[in-house]
């Protein structure tokens, strides 16, 4: 092979380099001026859900010190599939975001049959946005006052006890299947058409149990209509503080639930840095913290590599708990 008749002239070199560099500044000059329109802001849950009001609470900061709109776009359906699979083919141009719950990105891949999207693959980690407060409720109707008395009735008495979820591979659910595997113990799994539902099964004494979020459950637990037994998810000091840790009895069955910000796959890493920096910037905002405490979230930001990390982890769990589970929904 003649190796001259690949070599590029001096002239070519340079004209390579120029565009290289020019390139690099046309790219970085856009990132700068970012954004000069209004950006989409998809969410795979129903307009009115905790999500629903954590995502536009976050972003209407980010719009005030960015000067464009974040709009809230809301895609429920097939637990999440919908929403999910429309940023993966969204243009990488940072323009299309997604706001996720971890059900989306890490139990969604393993539950249902056919999954259009990757979320390693397929999206770029922006930020964690909160992780949620959860509490393990009973009927008062059990007779049981603390997790020990729980757990040993639980023994006395397997696949007698249901407990109430937010349908099958919602993470009321896998929460569950988690605990009932590090205790040592048998329920029974009632799945309902998501949290509220749920809860609204729990105070009419249709189930025993119930793992949800502590700001759904708190005005019952303060009306005495269900007991508290124990709280998970990096719980605030102030959330619930009569109430143990889970983690003070099984260490191993924390489930800890979060919603985080993902961009198509190919977004610049300028456009990621950016977008991190004003959501780290409205997390740390005194009142959006305390809107966040109010709603029994904790405020996470962190960097993308940290959101990656998270997201690696989690895949890694509940693989193993979505097929211990033998859980596999079309």
């Amino acid at each position: 092979m003649n190796a001259a008749k690949y070599r590029m002239s001096v002239p070519s070199r340079i004209a390579l380099i120029l565009g290289l560099i020019l390139g690099l500044h046309h790219a970085c000059l856009n990132a700068q001026a970012y954004p000069t329109k209004p950006v989409r802001v998809v969410l795979p849950t129903a307009a009115g859900s905790l999500s629903d009001s954590l995502t536009r609470l976050v972003f209407s900061k980010v719009s005030e010190t960015l000067g464009q709109q974040f709009i809230v776009d809301n895609r429920p359906g097939a637990g999440g599939l919908i929403g999910a699979e429309a940023v993966a083919k969204a243009p990488p141009d940072g323009y299309t975001l997604m706001v996720a719950v971890n059900s989306i990105m890490v139990v969604n891949p393993f539950l249902y049959s056919k999954v259009a999207y990757d979320p390693i693959r397929d999206f770029e980690p922006v930020s964690m946005l909160v992780r949620i407060s959860e509490v393990l409720i009973v009927n008062p109707s059990l007779g049981v006052k603390t997790l020990d008395e729980f757990v040993r009735l639980a023994k006395a008495r397997p696949r007698q006890i249901t407990y109430a979820s937010g349908g099958n591979g919602h993470v009321t659910h896998l929460m569950m299947e988690l605990f009932q595997q590090k205790a040592g113990i048998q329920l029974v799994h009632v799945p309902y058409k998501g949290p509220s539902p749920a809860m609204q099964a729990m105070i009419s004494g249709e189930v025993d149990a119930l793992n949800v979020g502590i700001g759904l459950a708190r005005p019952h637990i303060a009306s005495g209509k269900v007991l508290a037994l124990a709280k998970t998810g990096m719980p605030a000091k102030d959330a619930l503080p009569a109430v143990p840790a889970l983690t003070m009895f099984y260490p191993d069955a924390e489930y800890i639930p979060w919603q985080a910000v993902f961009a198509p796959k190919g977004v610049s890493n300028e456009i990621v840095t950016k977008l991190n920096m004003e959501i780290g910037k409205a997390l740390a905002s005194p009142d959006i913290r305390t809107r966040m405490r109010d709603m029994d979230v904790i405020p996470v930001g962190g960097s993308p590599k940290d959101l990656d990390q998270t997201l690696r982890a989690d895949l890694a769990v509940n693989r193993d708990l979505v097929k211990s589970i033998g859980l596999k929904l079309d």
